[in-house]
């Protein structure tokens, strides 16, 4: 358990991806945004089992996005 919290650290250099922002994306569906730093492929089993640990049922993905598709989903400034 230790192992896998110490991979959520800011300061964790081995980490492919930074978290980014978490959207609706419909009544049961949301969508977890992180920052690959523009690598088309990224280790994020950590993130994936993250979510299955906060209840996800599915988990799909990752897939790659442009910042402009997080922008459209989040709506209006918060």
């Amino acid at each position: 358990m230790q192992d896998w919290l110490y991979r959520f650290d800011p300061d964790e250099d081995s980490r492919g991806w930074e978290w980014w922002d978490a959207t609706s994306a419909g009544p049961s569906r949301v969508h977890i945004w992180v920052d690959s730093w523009g690598e088309s492929f990224f280790g994020c089993q950590e993130l994936l089992w993250a979510a299955y640990a906060a209840g996800a049922v599915r988990v799909d993905g990752p897939t790659i996005q442009k910042s402009t598709a997080w922008s459209a989903e989040r709506g209006p400034t918060r």
